[in-house]
């Protein structure tokens, strides 16, 4: 049965910089943890002057380190954090973090708890099996630093400048991993009040002292629920945070699907719907691949089928307006999952040949499934549904006959034949259709405004283990060495911007899977180099089951997607295309209540939708990629 460890960790009383609602913080979490029904709960408080360094590091030594599998681990720290210039190639701001314990400012005190520290004892209690979840209420917590800066009215910041006499540990060693979305040893997730390089602050909320974070995630907490998935509660606490201070962003390093506390996975869509101090947004923006307003999107779950309907497309996010419908004051509190509709995105055109009574059943499969359309060319007079015209998009190919169907047109490797049966077996046509042309939708996202594309780059370099080259069509070859062992390669993404940009660098694998796993999100300095893993190698092989001959070979392709703001990264996460496996292709993008194009609005109806013209508006994000192709 699973146990909850928890370590509270609230300092106000620090000697000449002290602070005022760090305590109130963290006793609310303590509150909130034992009043809740559910798991056991072994909880470790320190408060100010109990907080030195030394009780801190057996708190996440001994008492988190106590934990085991199927258990979990929750730190919740309030207090100072510090930062400072570091040359780390590991740090791609070019600043390192750290938390700063009751004892760091005492005269001949006690060092900083450094990130590197921190997160190598926390990955290290998470590598057993434990779920382990750290929620750091200080500045630069998506790291560790507060220094004086403008904030909201009456606001305090809280951090201390980085004491530099102290030189930090080396970092954790290399682990293996990469290239073919080989999962990562255990990982903690991380819920932070703000950006790396930004402060936190605390004010007068509800008659107490409290800092902003805290005080937005516990009443989110309330709202959603102890079994809230990452994703939302993230999206509903910045919203919170960002109504009262425009200068601080809170942030999530984990899976958005993991459930708070268990990090068992919780059935989301990618896309949520909350509101802002800007109105209602979708965490869905152009580097998502959204086009231009008028696109809809359809609360989950819903049997009154409620749809929004986009005004304004933004690079992270859109704004949208509820259409027929208004949302209560409670719905304003909450975050609703919602999907897009038909034509939100480019639809793949799907041409179909074959048997006609095997045609007509993947017609009827695939006629509902918004990210595909029927090319003219599928008709073949005997009722097959209306097409619609497929321009320059993505054009896949069905060929059906003796109880089987070819799936074709697919820039990955190609896929086993499917059966075809039965109706079942035509949605599972539909469903690999869709899966294929959610992939592509990834890989081949780009900005109609190239300047900041063109200010990004990605370069691949050698290890000595494996052989690399650049074939004459522009692939990265990397070869395996001659006694087989897989080759190794350092990936980084190059910032030449002239202003920090924040990155997130997707896998996109032959065999139809992308993932954010190489860099899930974070920001690179000006002039610095952002490295995938941190730095430590990324290991390229063959995926399970590809031959192993002499010539065999598998791609990847990595593209970075660079804007000046986060990213919802979550529409970026595919499976792998697997037979045997549903890969929720389909249903990510079904629209509740059944199929349907997307209503052409008319005029004065919230928006026009105009013939002609971009697809969609450029922003401020852009992308870059290279082809790397693993060889024997």
């Amino acid at each position: 049965m699973r146990t909850v460890y928890a370590l509270f960790v609230g300092i106000d009383d620090y000697p000449g910089l002290p602070l005022r609602g760090c305590v109130n913080d963290v006793r609310a979490a303590e509150n909130w943890l034992r009043s809740r029904s559910g798991p056991a709960a072994r909880i470790r408080t320190l408060y100010d002057a109990e907080a030195t360094r030394a009780a801190v590091l057996a708190g996440l030594e001994e008492h988190l380190g106590g934990s085991g599998p199927g258990d979990t681990a929750l730190l919740w720290f309030s207090g100072h954090g510090s930062q400072s210039p570091t040359a780390d190639p590991g740090e791609a701001t070019g600043w390192s973090q750290a938390l700063v314990c009751h004892d760091s400012l005492l005269p001949g005190g006690q060092p900083m708890l450094r990130d590197t520290e921190l997160g190598a004892l926390l990955d290290g209690v998470a590598a057993r099996g434990t779920h382990v979840v750290a929620v750091l209420d200080c500045c630069h917590s998506g790291g560790a630093t507060r220094e004086d800066a403008a904030g909201p009215p009456g606001a305090a910041v809280r951090g201390v400048p980085w004491q530099s006499w102290w030189h930090t540990a080396a970092a954790p060693g290399a682990r293996d991993g990469g290239g073919e979305q080989v999962p990562e040893p255990g990982r903690h997730v991380l819920l932070a009040a703000c950006r790396p390089q930004e402060l936190a602050h605390e004010n007068v909320i509800d008659g107490k002292i409290r800092g902003y974070f805290s005080h937005a995630l516990l009443g989110a907490l309330d709202r959603l629920g102890p079994t809230a998935a990452y994703g939302e509660l993230h999206a509903l606490t910045e919203a919170r945070v960002r109504a009262l201070s425009d200068v601080q962003h809170p942030e999530l390093r984990g899976p958005e699907d993991g459930g708070f506390l268990s990090g068992e996975p919780v059935h989301v869509s990618p896309f949520l719907l909350r509101h802002t101090a800007w109105g209602w947004e979708v965490n869905c923006g152009a580097a998502h691949g959204l086009r231009s307003p008028g696109a809809e999107f359809n609360l989950l779950g819903d049997a009154g089928a409620r749809t929004v309907v986009v005004r304004d497309v933004r690079p992270e996010s859109s704004l949208v307006d509820p259409i027929g419908w208004q949302p209560t004051a409670e719905e304003r509190q909450s975050a609703h999952a919602v999907t897009p509709s038909a034509l939100a995105f480019p639809p793949a055109a799907v041409t179909l040949s074959g048997e006609t009574a095997a045609v007509r059943l993947v017609a009827e499969a695939v006629g509902p499934v918004p990210a595909l359309a029927l090319a003219p060319e599928a008709r073949d007079g005997d009722g097959l549904p209306s097409p619609i015209g497929a321009g320059d998009a993505l054009r896949l190919r069905v060929a059906v006959g003796d109880g089987w169907a070819r799936v074709s047109g697919g820039g990955g490797h190609p896929v086993p034949e499917l059966p075809l049966r039965s109706p079942a077996d035509a949605a599972r046509v539909a469903d690999c259709l869709a899966h294929i042309a959610h992939w592509h939708r990834i890989r081949d996202l780009v900005n109609p405004d190239p300047l900041l594309s063109s200010l990004v780059r990605i370069t691949v370099e050698e290890t000595p283990v494996g052989s690399l080259r650049h074939s004459a069509d522009g692939e990265i070859v990397c070869g395996y060495t001659a006694d087989g062992r897989e080759p190794q390669v350092r990936v980084g993404i190059h910032n030449h911007a002239g202003h920090d940009l924040w990155a997130v660098l997707l896998d996109l694998t032959d065999s139809y899977g992308s993932s954010p796993h190489l860099l899930e999100g974070e920001f690179i300095g000006d002039g610095r180099v952002g490295w995938a893993r941190r730095g430590e190698p990324v290991w390229l092989r063959l995926p399970p089951g590809r031959s192993a001959v002499r010539g065999a070979f598998t791609r990847d392709w990595l593209k970075v997607i660079v804007a000046e703001d986060e990213l919802n990264i979550a529409p970026f996460r595919l499976p792998a295309w697997s037979v045997d496996a549903p890969s929720g292709a389909r249903e990510s993008v079904a629209p509740a209540g059944g199929g349907g194009l997307l209503r052409v609005l008319a005029a004065g109806a919230g928006g026009e939708r105009d013939a002609g013209g971009p697809a969609y508006g450029a922003g401020r994000w852009g992308t870059a990629q290279v082809v790397v192709r693993t060889e024997r």
